[in-house]
């Protein structure tokens, strides 16, 4: 149950905790949960742990204008293979039943 931006029976505010929640991995890691279907894209210019926030919170007003610009999206087949070619470098979160996923421009070997 969520209360004022807090997870009832934690002491963290949820934006901190998704903060703290958020890791660099490579996407050979992501493979699992992208059989799923539960791996989300998130665009570059967008705040990750903003995102994350919003959908944990059920912000769906804004998630769907931004899915409408293409700035979310479940990642596709082809960049899955991109992805996996290079054992793309990311940021991640899991905001169940998501990962949410962003690329990295800093990171060496990101597209």
């Amino acid at each position: 149950m969520k209360t004022n931006n807090f997870i009832a029976g934690d002491k963290l505010p949820l934006e901190q905790k998704i903060n703290l929640e958020t890791a660099r991995i490579c996407w050979h890691e992501l493979q699992p949960h992208f059989a799923r279907g539960s791996c989300i894209y998130v665009a570059p210019e967008l705040d990750l742990v903003d995102i994350a926030r919003m959908i944990a919170a059920d912000d769906s007003a804004t998630i769907a204008l931004l899915i409408h610009k293409g700035k979310i999206s479940k990642i596709s087949d082809i960049m899955a293979q991109q992805y996996f070619d290079c054992n793309q470098p990311m940021w991640a979160v899991v905001v169940r039943p998501y990962v949410l996923i962003q690329l990295d421009n800093t990171i060496v070997g990101s597209k």
